[in-house]
């Protein structure tokens, strides 16, 4: 497999050296994409697209016929008919939590058995499952409300649609000022899913980097790695690294643990994590949080772009940028200043 890609007449990929191509694309194409975990692609100007294999082991293979071959079978997959067993317990109870949700005094036992036509001793035994789950409780007079259970979700509810109201103005704001792309992403247990991906082409009309929503990139890659850690306490961090050894992306890469450490306890005092070359050769980066009600983090804001123009007081100025347009968006969403 490739490893390398010659860029002839464009701004050079730092990291990329001539060697042998594959394919052709057409000649208004420029842009570097980075796929999911240890594999991108490279789309430029005349030039050719290449798979590339990382030194960690293993390789997403993506190309634009796979693609919309997979897509068209999980349409077929979606559009084929299917029997849906009737739940008819489950329906009663989004029934009930609708009666509750209608009343701030609560409804007894009879009032719910009475509306819903069960018997009580059916709705006894919802109302205990429910109950047990948090998702109602009893109060005076033995009536029933909706529970704290309730307001969470609602709460994940209104932060998940509210991210991308309050985001995106600020992602837009920040691909405009830097010419670089803007990412936002939720961090996920094997790593982080990109949700949103900005790039300003009036104002970087060449070369830039452009990520797939839907991509998912490693926890502990780059930038992003140390916020998602500088979340958890100490001791969490240091069992997570002592499961997860730290991968080596580029040569740039922290693999040691210590190290990793100190710069996920830097980034927790200042909230900003910066990136050189730690993911992908040539490519900077520098992230923040987005937090929610309750300082719950909800997710990750970062800028990418190339290491030969995005750097020093440039990313700098960037870092500050980001912090400032994140902590907007996270009091929007109820986190406290």
């Amino acid at each position: 497999m490739e490893r390398r890609l010659p860029v002839s007449g464009l701004e050079r990929c730092p990291g990329c050296h001539p060697e042998r191509s594959e394919g052709s694309l057409s000649p208004s194409s420029q842009t570097l994409r980075f796929a999911e975990g240890d594999r991108h692609d490279l789309q430029m100007s005349g030039i050719a697209l290449l798979d590339i294999e990382r030194e960690i082991g293993y390789t997403v293979h993506m190309n634009e016929q796979s693609v919309q071959y997979s897509e068209q079978n999980e349409a077929s997959e979606e559009s084929a008919p299917t029997q849906i067993a009737p739940a008819p317990m489950v329906e009663r109870a989004f029934r009930l939590l609708d009666l509750l949700s209608a009343t701030e005094e609560g409804l007894t036992l009879s009032d719910l058995a009475r509306s819903l036509n069960m018997s009580k001793g059916s709705i006894h035994g919802l109302l205990k499952t429910l109950e047990s789950s948090g998702a109602i409780e009893q109060v005076e007079d033995k009536r029933f409300v909706l529970g704290p259970r309730i307001y969470d979700l609602a709460q994940s509810y209104i932060q998940r649609a509210g991210l991308r109201h309050f985001a995106l103005p600020a992602m837009r704001r920040l691909a405009t000022s830097t010419g670089e792309t803007v990412c936002l992403g939720r961090i996920e247990q094997k790593g982080v899913r990109i949700i949103e991906s900005i790039v300003d082409e009036v104002q970087q009309a060449g070369l830039h980097i452009a990520a797939r929503r839907g991509m998912r990139i490693p926890l502990l890659a780059g930038a992003c790695g140390a916020i998602a850690l500088a979340s958890w306490p100490l001791a969490q961090r240091e069992n997570y690294l002592r499961n997860h050894p730290l991968p080596r992306f580029t040569e740039h890469s922290i693999t040691d643990p210590q190290r990793f450490l100190a710069r996920v306890e830097e980034v927790a005092r200042t909230g900003i994590s910066i990136d050189h070359e730690e993911y992908l050769d040539g490519v900077n980066a520098v992230s923040t949080p987005i937090y929610g009600a309750g300082g719950t983090l909800v997710a990750l804001l970062w800028i990418v772009g190339f290491a030969s123009r995005f750097k020093d007081e440039v990313l700098e100025r960037a870092a500050e940028q980001l912090r400032a347009e994140a902590m907007a968006v996270s009091q929007s969403l109820g986190a406290r200043s």
